[in-house]
């Protein structure tokens, strides 16, 4: 019970939002940026292809009163959860290669599968066409990211803020359903907070050491990195809380999508700006010269 209790916990959703800001804030910002636009370009292409498959959800999960209206309103087919804890886990044990990390991150999908499966969420095969899925975007992302960061990177970081621009605005084309939106405002939030982040504020996680993921990373402060993962998620958290809570009451507005385009836009925004600009201030971080500024 305790293992499923803590795939529940770390489900595709909450690992996302507790992992982004851990990684981006404490150890490889452009490893960050790089998981936060591979999840959600993941989730966007799980909306298009569920939305037209449009399979149903297992008959035991809809009769339960509880996720009734979650059932009227969603595809169940591929799994979502089974294909973003993928993606998730496994471009950081890629990064990592630690064979204990493989191990963990492994057990973590299998366990998640397990937990959709025993709350009658999902059967094998939706669980297996979600793995396959998020496998077809890890393989995506190591054979287009690098030829996408050669071209970006020599027009510097705005570049970087027009294609997450461009890339969201074409998640959201002939689709303005809320479903579409979270993704492409999201996007958006962390193509401007990047922006943000290396043209006027400029913190980065690593510092003089470099990233988690390029050196030895035990040579940073364990107090400073407390200091920004606490002050940072305390931030996030509200933010969370605030659109989960009082979000839901405007969705017969006419212009909702475009108000949760924007709501969705801002958790981003904190985690690649605001979080980067307050650690700066309150010394849990030292921000680059302007000439190190643009760019990688």
């Amino acid at each position: 019970m305790a293992a499923f209790h803590l795939a529940g916990v770390l489900s595709p959703l909450a690992g996302f939002l507790i992992l982004l800001p851990l990684v981006y804030w404490c150890f490889d910002e452009k490893k960050g940026l790089h998981l936060g636009i591979a999840v959600l370009v993941s989730g966007a292409l799980h909306i298009i292809i569920a939305g037209l498959l449009d399979r149903p959800a297992p008959l035991f999960a809809s009769g339960d009163p509880i996720f009734a209206p979650l059932v009227l309103r969603q595809s169940w087919f591929p799994s979502a959860a089974a294909q973003q804890s993928l993606v998730i886990w496994g471009l950081l044990a890629f990064w990592l290669k630690k064979k204990w990390f493989w191990a963990a991150a492994s057990s973590l999908c299998l366990l998640t599968a397990l937990y959709l499966f025993r709350l009658g969420f999902y059967l094998p095969k939706e669980i297996l066409a979600g793995w396959a899925g998020g496998g077809l975007v890890i393989a995506g992302y190591f054979a287009l990211a690098p030829l996408a960061e050669k071209y970006l990177s020599k027009g510097g970081t705005r570049w970087y803020m027009i294609a997450c621009a461009a890339l969201s605005f074409l998640m959201i084309f002939n689709r303005t359903g809320d479903d579409s939106v979270v993704p492409a405002g999201m996007i958006l939030g962390i193509g401007a907070g990047f922006y943000m982040n290396r043209r006027y504020i400029g913190f980065a996680s690593g510092g003089e050491d470099g990233g988690f993921f390029e050196s030895t990373p035990w040579k940073k402060k364990p107090a400073a990195l407390s200091v920004r993962f606490a002050a940072g998620g305390a931030v996030l958290f509200l933010l969370m809380w605030a659109l989960r809570s009082h979000l839901p009451q405007y969705q017969d507005f006419e212009n909702y999508p475009l108000l949760a385009f924007v709501a969705f836009a801002l958790p981003m925004l904190w985690v690649f700006a605001g979080a980067p600009w307050l650690f700066i201030q309150i010394k849990a971080a030292r921000a680059l010269l302007p000439e190190q500024r643009d760019g990688f």
